[in-house]
């Protein structure tokens, strides 16, 4: 095989712009966060009580809508950039 690009014959996504980098920066980190929190929620409600499962629930929201956010708006952009020869030569 030669590659992933020789099965594909369109372009695999649009270009990234800056306010989908951010979202995907804050998915990501939000994903590490609430990995760390699962980790190490023993210790962390050890600490902080019953403030630790509001922090796992609000991590987990957040991770959840901001993602559903950035997942919407990445697919808008795929498709526009997908679309725009399309409608360049109608």
């Amino acid at each position: 095989m030669n590659g992933l690009s020789d099965l594909v014959p369109v372009p695999l996504a649009a270009p990234e712009t800056a306010h989908l980098r951010a979202a995907r920066l804050r998915v990501m980190l939000g994903f590490a966060l609430l990995a760390l929190i699962v980790l190490f929620f023993a210790p962390l409600r050890a600490l902080a009580g019953s403030a630790a499962l509001a922090a796992l629930v609000a991590c987990a929201s957040f991770v959840l809508i901001q993602g559903w956010q950035w997942l919407r708006a990445k697919n808008a952009a795929d498709d526009a950039w997908l679309m725009r020869e399309k409608n360049d030569a109608a």
